[in-house]
């Protein structure tokens, strides 16, 4: 795959492929950066940051995503608030300090193992597993059950439930990084098997002390 270069914004999240973020631009070194991506004609990335700080010297995980700029908000002041969707995976090969934040030299990852037939019973058990788990979550809340069903392309679901999935960031970058689509949703759903049994006990719980609805219909 070639190498090119890119700015990187490195963050205290994880944005996988396909899904939104809102990023709120304040730093100097990061509006010039939006400025020099709009001027130059090209998206930045988004890398999760292993050691360091947003504020500071932060030293990323080697995989990020590329962020499509999908809407900017420019402020009085010179700050802005973004929507960026998460586009191809990259790995970074090497860094440079060259200009006021930090750039990457990367290499898009290609994404493995997402062929529909090969895949189509874990994917739909997974589909079945999110699901639920889901609304499971909505109950614990009082919320109505949700009966959309989830997508069944394999790469899509399996991002949507990574985003969706309460981990911290180490364990959501193993997910990123996971080169096959079947093996990130064998992850997940082992995943949600135990989130799931912890949830029935929590809405259980919350049931027998009178605070939620014990039925999913």
């Amino acid at each position: 795959m070639p190498r090119q270069w890119l700015p990187l914004f490195p963050l205290n999240v994880v944005l996988f492929p396909h899904m939104p973020l809102p990023l709120h631009v304040f730093e100097p070194r990061y509006r010039q950066m939006i400025a020099d991506c709009l001027e130059e004609g090209h998206s930045f990335g988004v890398v999760a940051i292993r050691e360091g700080t947003e504020v500071g010297p932060a030293n990323p995980y080697d995989v990020g995503t590329l962020a499509k700029i999908v809407r900017i908000d420019r402020l009085d002041d010179g700050r802005m608030n973004l929507l960026v969707m998460g586009a191809s995976r990259f790995e970074i090969l090497g860094t440079a300090d060259d200009r006021p934040y930090l750039r990457g030299q990367i290499r898009i990852i290609p994404e493995a193992g997402d062929d529909l037939d090969a895949t189509a019973q874990l994917t739909e058990t997974t589909a079945m597993a999110f699901q639920q788990y889901s609304n499971l979550l909505r109950q614990l809340v009082g919320q109505k059950v949700d009966k959309a069903e989830p997508p069944m392309e394999p790469e899509l679901l399996s991002y949507l439930i990574a985003a969706a999935l309460n981990l911290q960031v180490p364990e959501k970058q193993t997910l990123l990084a996971e080169r096959r689509t079947d093996s990130r949703l064998l992850l997940e759903l082992r995943i949600l098997r135990k989130e799931i049994l912890l949830l029935k006990q929590m809405v259980a719980h919350a049931a027998a002390a009178g605070t939620v609805r014990t039925s999913l219909n």
